[in-house]
């Protein structure tokens, strides 16, 4: 008997162990084998590693004729005759888009200026660096009462302020847009080109359909499977967390109310990837019930991270969340610009993981995330409780999406099929696209990332998922030496 008890306690270690090893250690998700032709082929976008302002100057000239509307994901200046501009960047942004944006700014009979603001060059990245996203995030929630950039605008008597390139962009009486490209190759192949009334025609399309819907699925194959509900009251909900957007968001619709996790959702599922804001990591998989993370698995150091924050929280209520914890369920982003492309620099400095918004790809939020600008109540609560996890919230990255909407009358429809987004086949969609050009390259994606296992030979988990890093570098590096040999090649040539 004392032999059984002892075997029986040893058991029940060895499967807490195992649990536990669970975090951090790489996931065993479903994924899919490699198939030829299953999955859309990789597919890069002509780089030009040394643009010069020539090239970007009709990109700008779009770019600041595009109707000012305050959307953080697709910027539009709508520069009028006589309009005082401050641009406001880092050191560290790119000159020659700046100056094709002052340039265009100044076709139009805008009056720029143009301040930097001196910021250290990061540390270059050689590793999986996606757990620095945990600790960065969590200060992101209650953002500072006073702010430098609205007193220097003021004083200055600017109409409009263009400066910032992410989250949502401060309520304020001056004009205040974000600009985000601070690498030419951003510039280049983002939307900032892109006729307005094509990427118009692409979001307020999307959000239709997401308003006549009652139900969601998403699968992707590094794991992803995840179904929730869509319920009309949800429309009311956002107007008041998002005021004065007639579209949540503009360049990445949400299917799942954006920064709000009402518990009607009843969301439930996994979500696997390796890519987040600030880099890559470990496969990870998160399970989801109720709307909230009931389980990390993998991610490595991400998915250690993640799981001490979780239980730093488990306890606090935070303001307009069904329940404590810090786990919530509460964005899935669908990018509506086909025009975008991985960062050159995506393997060198953490944080740029640009090619998020386009058509396609979802960006996952979990965390308890509100949109303080318009709710300053929330701001105050989160200034008055300094928790571990701030406001903030954290995220995972998917490529090859498929998303079916379940409609009020009960038909489906698939907004997005292996990461192509089916509005860019939208008879009404290609017919407004072919007054700028050819449809078929104007709505075509420029870039499909190539992942070992999934789109291209290997296996996902020993050739990728765990080193995505290792995969993503190399590739970069390859790339960027065909563009300065091709270049090289066409200089020799003149």
């Amino acid at each position: 008997m004392r032999n059984r008890s002892r075997k029986m306690g040893w058991t029940l270690a060895a499967t807490m162990l195992a649990e536990m090893l669970c975090v951090g250690a790489p996931a065993q998700a479903q994924v899919k084998t490699y198939t030829p032709g299953e999955y859309p082929a990789p597919k890069d976008p002509p780089y030009k590693v040394n643009a010069t302002v020539e090239d970007l100057l009709p990109i700008a000239q779009v770019l600041v004729r595009k109707p000012a509307e305050r959307q953080p994901l697709e910027p539009g200046y709508g520069i009028k005759p006589g309009q005082r501009v401050l641009i406001l960047v880092a050191t560290t942004f790119d000159d020659r888009v700046l100056e094709a944006i002052r340039r265009a700014i100044e076709e139009l009979g805008g009056k720029p200026d143009v301040l930097k603001t001196w910021t250290a060059q990061q540390a270059r990245m050689t590793r999986n660096q996606g757990h620095e996203e945990i600790e960065r995030f969590a200060a992101l929630g209650a953002p500072p009462v006073s702010d430098f950039r609205k007193d220097v605008t003021v004083a200055g008597k600017y109409d409009l302020l263009l400066n910032g390139s992410g989250g949502p962009i401060p309520i304020t009486s001056f004009g205040w847009e974000y600009i985000p490209w601070d690498t030419a190759d951003k510039f280049m192949f983002s939307q900032a080109g892109l006729p307005y009334e094509v990427q118009h025609v692409l979001d307020q399309k999307a959000w239709d359909l997401l308003l006549r819907s009652r139900q969601i699925h998403n699968t992707d194959p590094e794991g992803t499977d995840m179904t929730w509900d869509w319920h009309p009251n949800f429309v009311g909900l956002l107007r008041e967390e998002w005021p004065n957007y007639s579209v949540v968001l503009a360049g990445h619709i949400s299917p799942f109310p954006l920064l709000i996790s009402p518990k009607e959702a009843n969301a439930n599922g996994t979500i696997g990837g390796t890519i987040n804001h600030t880099g890559t990591f470990p496969h990870i998989l998160l399970t989801i019930r109720n709307n909230e993370i009931a389980k990390v698995e993998g991610g490595g150091e991400y998915g250690k991270l993640w799981q001490e924050m979780l239980e730093s929280c488990r306890g606090i209520q935070y303001p307009g969340f069904p329940a404590p914890g810090c786990g919530w369920f509460e964005e899935s982003s669908v990018g509506t610009d086909p025009w975008r492309a991985r960062a050159l620099k995506y393997a060198d400095y953490s944080g740029d993981s640009w090619e998020r918004g386009r058509t396609g790809v979802i960006h996952w939020g979990l965390g308890v995330s509100r949109n303080t600008t318009a709710l300053p109540a929330v701001q105050k609560w989160l200034q008055d409780n300094k928790t571990k996890a701030g406001g903030g919230h954290w995220h995972v990255h998917t490529y090859f999406n498929t998303m079916d909407y379940t409609l009020n009358d009960g038909k489906q429809f698939r907004l997005i099929d292996k990461g192509h987004l089916t509005l860019l086949d939208d008879p009404e969609v290609r017919k407004i696209a072919a007054k700028y050009g050819n449809p078929d390259e104007i709505l075509k994606e420029k870039w499909i990332p190539g992942i070992p296992g999934i789109n291209m030979p290997g296996s996902y988990m020993t050739d990728y998922g765990r080193d995505p890093y290792k995969v993503i570098a190399a590739q970069l590096a390859e790339i960027k030496s065909k563009a300065q040999m091709a270049e090289s090649q066409t200089g020799s040539e003149k």
